[in-house]
């Protein structure tokens, strides 16, 4: 049975008690930050904007490629397979590749030597 079914079956999501409510000011729930339903990257950035507000807002970028999905990365073949398989296991299918599967030198790396040129003598030597 998955959770979903769970709750309905038991009567959905009960009120808050009213002696709790009596005693909460202000309480706020946003389900999109959920860490099992939603987004735990957007729970993460909403702690770090309430860090600075409302008076030092914090400065952020916009969500970025990565967001709250989880990073796999695999060494060899035989891993990227694993991870694969375990997706489609679990139903997650094959996901986002976005760097391909090889590792490579970034630009500009080993473009010039950091050991020093030899110094030739007056004779060329």
């Amino acid at each position: 049975m998955r959770a979903c079914e769970f709750v309905v079956e038991n009567g959905g999501t009960k009120d808050i008690e009213p002696t709790a409510k009596a005693a909460i000011k202000n309480a706020i729930t946003h389900s999109t930050m959920n860490p099992s339903t939603g987004s735990a990257y957007l729970n993460y950035r909403m702690g770090v904007a309430l860090a600075g507000a409302p008076t030092y807002p914090t400065k952020m970028e916009a969500d970025n490629w990565i967001g709250g999905d989880p990073l796999m990365s695999s060494y060899t073949d035989e891993e990227y397979e694993m991870i694969i398989a375990a997706s489609n296991v679990v139903g997650a299918g094959h996901g986002k590749n976005w760097s391909g599967k090889r590792s490579e030198e970034i630009p500009g790396t080993n473009k010039t030597s950091p050991i020093a040129a030899v110094k030739k003598n007056k004779y060329g030597v």
